[in-house]
């Protein structure tokens, strides 16, 4: 089945037929003015507005297809479809709704939209700029365990670079928490001044959080430098609009093929883990202060994969679980992420988890939110050039799982996988499922 899009004006009201269901509304036609009629709609398919939605409406129902083609089950396609939608709202959330002449920040992420492979417990904004106009952020830093501002720079062959970073250690707060940013093309005498003479296009924006019930996220605001409060700014134009869309399909066709992009050959090799750094991903994806270590996962739903490495001394880490089309499932209601504030540590040092459709014995449990597939995403701040061991994934039968455990603790008994429920680690303590 494809998927067909279509609208028209009738006496009755408008009638949309949007994934072949009929829906009518209920509205008057409006009486079109003597101007209107001199220009018919057919006049107006040549405004680059109009050809951009146009391309929007081919990307949608080419990504459609994708999903049908690459899903295995059909868990994975609706899925698929869901994934769809909600990576498209936010491109119109982004990008759509964006304007540099009057900038804001925009949250990528809802309570339940976490997609495009990123950390759930984590929030993300997102501004897009143009160098016509320079700006200035000023914000507080709260207290969550990391923040970074990636300030991306014109986009050439479709991708942006960095052209500046800022974290919790470089952004110089002052006793109270504030801060401020300058982007200008003329120098600021100012710490945190970024030279946008070359190109600005946006900043994105993470905040990286242990406990959400103890940690303070940090606040922010944008404006263009020197411009008054309601100062008027000139109109929209239909190459703005056109703009707009463009970057928003951009947006949706980038994140929705990230799973044939982002190293789609750990499919080859499943349950076995890569390390990657934002050299290898690019700084519009991926943060500059982060090591990821990254596995494709295949488990089956009477097995379960233990999942063991070594904690490493760093600001932040976290684990997330992700579908094939790189969305963490339903991350509000199930365990389908871990942060170091809501884990233990074995006895033996060593860091587990298992995962499984379901809850299992260890209390560092992961749901496969119902996925026979998908990915895994180690997150570790601090520590981006480490040269430290790769996670290694035991794939063992569900029942196995409480043996294998004290088996790889050295116990013979299940006293150490007791132990280690209460072997919290140190200044953390178990958080709820949801935010």
């Amino acid at each position: 089945m494809r998927m067909h899009w279509g609208s028209s004006w009738v006496t009755a009201g408008l009638t949309m037929v949007v994934f072949g269901a009929s829906v009518s509304l209920a509205v008057a036609a409006p009486p079109a003015s003597d101007a209107e009629a001199a220009n018919a709609p057919e006049d107006y398919r040549e405004l680059a507005s109009v050809k951009a939605f146009e391309q929007l409406r081919a990307a949608i129902d080419e990504q459609f297809e994708m999903v049908l083609a690459d899903a295995k089950t059909e868990r994975e396609v609706w899925g698929g479809m869901r994934a769809l939608l909600r990576i498209l709202a936010m491109s119109a959330d982004t990008s759509l709704d964006a304007n540099p002449k009057a900038p804001h920040f925009a949250r990528m992420d809802t309570q339940i939209r976490k997609v495009g492979g990123d950390n759930p417990d984590a929030e993300y904004d997102h501004v897009s700029l143009d160098n016509e106009w320079d700006y200035v952020i000023r914000g507080n830093i709260g207290t969550v365990r990391h923040v970074g501002f990636t300030i991306l720079g014109g986009r050439k062959a479709g991708r942006s670079s960095a052209i500046g970073y800022l974290n919790e250690q470089t952004l110089g707060a002052n006793e109270d928490g504030d801060f401020e940013i300058y982007l200008t093309k003329t120098p600021v005498d100012h710490p945190n001044w970024i030279d946008t003479t070359d190109g600005i296009s946006s900043i994105l924006v993470r905040q990286y959080i242990g406990d959400r019930d103890e940690e303070v996220e940090a606040t922010y605001d944008i404006e263009v430098v020197g411009r008054a409060p309601y100062e008027d700014i000139p109109y929209s134009t239909d190459a703005e609009v056109a703009a707009r869309i463009t970057g928003m399909e951009y947006g949706f066709r980038f994140m929705t093929t990230m799973h044939r992009t982002i190293l789609p050959e750990m499919f080859d090799s499943p349950n076995q883990f890569v390390r990657s750094t934002s050299s290898d991903f690019g700084a519009d994806i991926s943060s500059n202060d982060n090591l990821y270590m990254l596995a494709a996962y295949q488990v089956g739903e009477d097995e379960a994969l233990i999942i063991e490495t070594d904690p490493l001394d760093v600001r932040y880490w976290n684990l997330a679980v992700e579908s094939r089309w790189h969305e963490t499932v339903d991350y509000l209601q199930r365990r389908t992420h871990r942060s170091l504030d809501d884990v233990v540590v074995d006895p033996d040092g060593k860091l587990r988890f298992v995962l499984a459709h379901g809850k299992t014995p260890h209390p560092n449990w992961l749901d496969t939110g119902g996925y026979n597939e998908g990915f895994l995403t180690f997150r570790w701040v601090g520590e981006r050039d480490s040269v430290t061991a790769l996670p290694t994934v035991i794939r063992v039968p569900r029942s196995a799982v409480e043996e294998t455990l004290a088996d790889r603790m050295g116990a013979a008994s299940g006293a150490a996988l007791g132990a280690a429920r209460g072997d919290r680690l140190a200044g953390g303590k178990a958080a709820p499922a949801g935010r």
